[in-house]
């Protein structure tokens, strides 16, 4: 069949739309080769554009980008993106590559015909597909409301397999002709200088920060594209330039810094050329330090002079407050609305935090676009397609339909069916999740509705969401190879974090055979907090346990009193603790409990008696920097040992089970340590007086096992070869200890 794309149509539809700074969208709607064939008469048409093709097969002469590397399109100007969906649809990736497009760019959005495209399973789908749920059998309520949103948009060109004639200008919601007004002035885009008002404005306020007196923060938001993390790099620049500070940025992630990095070097450069002084740029940049927020905490380094926080909505609060009291002048910069994650609850929730701790604080938004104009329609397209622009109902609605509702709010599911059909629930209720954790993205749209094991409850009021709870169905593994892989850490079937952590981090190799409701999300609308409303969507959640016969309600999160002590009133309890720290949050995970059935509530004393007698020596080693008000809240909600060291292995299965996976290399050093300390003290004289281990190999288990000293930093006393070589080891030593022990008895 002839191509339905015609050049001269074409260049002049790009024609207006770089008159306009717009960003079109071709929607090509056919078989995998024939859109491949349009793909490459596309690019014909254009052969002087910079391009990328996102697929997973060859279609144009270079080599196709795989779908996983969408991210890596950040910082990029390109003019077309090419995106073949036949092999799967990312949603995180389709945000960030979009973002990478400038205006007058096209993308070419390549699927299978729209009734193929709701029939045929997603490959992209994995992502969210658990245990023991395929992929191919997940509901397709993602991938049908993004044609829904496609379909509904007049500014997407679509052009189908089957239609024979060429594109009109009217198909594409533009007119063919615009008023002089209109014509877009494209940004200039110097890396070394400011290409808005914004932006200037941006640099000029962090400069101030920097310049001026302490504990005046500066907050810095924006949507994609407005040029933030280039502001930051570019008023770092001009710092480096004067010297005599030292700067830290920190980010959730280095790559997250590369922008920043990026314009910072324009800046030395471009003095460099300006002056004519030599001056060595690569040197400049390392006085421009970068740290993970929890090194920043973790180390004993000199605070900051000043301290660069870049996507700060990505870390969560309790993290940002330890900087703001650690650091004298701080910015934090954050995207509003992205593919990553979501800065609405930065605001809300950190907002507060600011008040109390350095009312002089100070806020800008950059709202000028840099690489397109402000009213560009494929930025609307991935805001409505993805909902990144989703928020909770108004403030002032929530407190009217409080008086208009005397009966309150009620509990009830979300038909999930139904919620497709419902755009303004699906929208209030993401937006309640976007302000419930620092990361809710795009993806998670596709979990809450096509996630195989998620329900959802919600608390309605006059018609609107006041409250809402996400739980995840995990656990009933009856297959006793598969439960004796995953304490072995050989298996991590899917979306099952509670039996896992329990069985191959707490010791308990039986919990996933029971049955469990983790929450995965809880929130309640800032309106209306304090009232007891998650308490109450908590006691619905037990109601419905109980009819379903679930053995244990659960959830995990980055430990903090507010959050142990909220859970704590609810009824549940510490069942275990993370012994590593989260490198993005520097927190430490947390798992508690609520036990609903007899058999759960054996599981829930088995884990709480195990995490009373590990706790002691945990606290001494890994945990040794873990808050104290923290550690203490975990232990005043824990039971009073009767005999710490029994509790070890007591209901486990046995301690030798836990001790052979360790020297097998399937338990890691942190989660074996209480029972090595135990082992050690019992049986070290034993073993060294048999002749098992000699005075090198028992001063190797003291050390690790009794004095919790880091292994990289033993590896030299003990002429290994780095800690893994060390902790191999370890393995060996403690496998002739466990070879002829008397045994372990209280």
């Amino acid at each position: 069949m002839d191509s339905s794309l015609d050049t001269q149509w074409l260049r002049d539809q790009r024609a207006l739309a770089r008159a306009r700074g717009h960003r079109l969208t071709l929607w090509l709607r056919g078989s995998p080769e024939w859109t491949a064939d349009e793909a490459r008469r596309l690019v014909a048409a254009l052969p002087e554009i910079d391009r990328v093709c996102l697929a997973e097969r060859p279609i144009l002469a270079e080599p196709s980008r795989p779908l996983r590397s969408a991210i890596r399109l950040m910082g990029m100007d390109l003019d077309l993106l090419i995106l073949d969906v036949h092999d799967g649809f990312d949603p995180d990736g389709f945000g960030a590559a979009t973002g990478a497009i400038r205006g007058g760019g096209l993308l070419a959005l390549l699927t299978p015909p729209v009734a193929e495209w709701l029939r045929r399973p997603d490959p992209q789908s994995e992502r969210i597909s658990v245990w023991p749920f395929e992929p191919s059998g997940l509901s397709r309520r993602f991938i049908a409301r993004l044609i829904a949103v496609l379909e509904s948009d007049p500014t997407v060109v679509r052009i189908d397999q089957d239609r024979a004639e060429p594109m009109t200008a009217s198909v594409a919601g533009v007119p063919s002709t615009l008023p002089h007004d209109r014509t877009y002035q494209p940004t200039r885009t110097d890396p070394a200088r400011p290409s808005t008002p914004d932006q200037a404005e941006a640099v000029a306020a962090i400069l101030k920060t920097a310049h001026g007196r302490p504990r005046r923060p500066l907050v810095l938001t924006a949507h994609r594209g407005r040029g933030k993390s280039a502001a930051l790099g570019l008023a770092a620049g001009r710092l480096l330039i004067e010297g005599g500070r030292r700067l830290v940025v920190t980010a959730p992630r280095r790559d997250a810094v590369e922008t920043l990095y990026r314009h910072a070097g324009a800046v030395l450069i471009d003095v460099e050329r300006s002056t004519g002084q030599t001056r060595d740029g690569a040197t400049a940049l390392q006085s421009l330090v970068f740290r993970s927020p929890a090194e920043l905490l973790e180390y004993d380094e000199p605070a900051a002079d000043l301290l660069l926080v870049d996507e700060a909505a990505s870390i969560p609060a309790p993290l940002l407050t330890a900087l703001l009291e650690r650091h004298g002048r701080v910015v934090f910069a954050s995207t509003v609305h992205g593919y990553e994650g979501t800065g609405r609850g930065f605001e809300i929730r950190f907002r507060e935090t600011l008040e109390r701790l350095t009312p002089d604080w100070r806020a800008i938004t950059l709202d000028t676009p840099i690489r397109w104009a402000a009213d560009d329609p494929l930025e609307r397209l991935v805001f409505r397609a993805l909902l990144l622009d989703a928020a909770p109902a108004a403030r002032q609605d929530i407190q009217e339909s409080a008086s208009a509702d005397p009966a309150g709010p009620n509990a009830h599911w979300l038909d999930r069916d139904a919620l497709l059909r419902d755009e303004p629930t699906l929208r209030e209720l993401f937006g309640l999740l976007v302000l419930a954790h620092y990361q809710t993205r795009p993806l998670d749209l596709r979990m809450l509705l096509d996630g195989p094991n998620v329900r959802v409850l919600v608390l309605r009021q006059a018609g609107h969401l006041i409250g809402t709870l996400l739980v995840a169905e995990e656990g009933g593994m009856g297959d006793p190879d598969l439960r004796a892989a995953i304490f072995r850490g050989q298996r991590r079937p899917r979306g099952h974090l509670l039996p896992q952590t329990l069985s191959a981090h707490a010791g308990l190799p039986e919990a996933p055979i029971h049955r469990y409701w983790r929450v995965i999300r809880i929130v309640v609308h800032p309106a209306v907090t304090g009232r007891g409303l998650g308490r109450r969507m908590l006691t619905a959640l037990e109601q419905a346990a109980r009819v379903e016969r679930i053995d244990l309600l659960g959830a995990s999160f980055g430990a903090t009193t507010e959050l142990l002590a909220f859970w704590q009133t609810c009824g549940f309890v510490p069942a275990q603790i993370g012994t590593s720290r989260n490198a993005a949050s520097g927190e430490h995970a947390a798992v508690v409990l609520r036990a609903i059935s007899v058999a759960g509530e054996r599981l829930l004393e088995d884990a709480g008696r195990r995490l009373t007698s590990s706790l002691p020596v945990w606290l001494a080693g890994p945990l040794r920097t873990l808050d104290p008000e923290i550690a203490a809240t975990l232990i005043g909600a824990l039971p009073v040992p009767d005999s710490a060291e029994c509790a070890l292995h007591a209901g486990s299965g046995g301690w030798r089970r836990e001790l052979e996976s360790f020297v097998a290399g399937h338990r890691t050093l942190e989660a074996s340590l209480p029972l090595l300390s135990v082992l050690t003290r019992r049986h070290l004289a034993d073993a060294l007086s048999a002749g098992r281990i000699d005075r090198r190999e028992a001063a190797l288990l003291v050390a690790a096992a009794l004095q919790c000293r880091p292994l990289t930093g033993l590896a030299r006393h003990f002429d290994a070869r780095g800690r893994e070589a060390l902790l191999e080891r370890l393995r060996q030593v403690c496998g002739r200890l466990i070879d002829h022990p008397p045994g372990i008895r209280p």
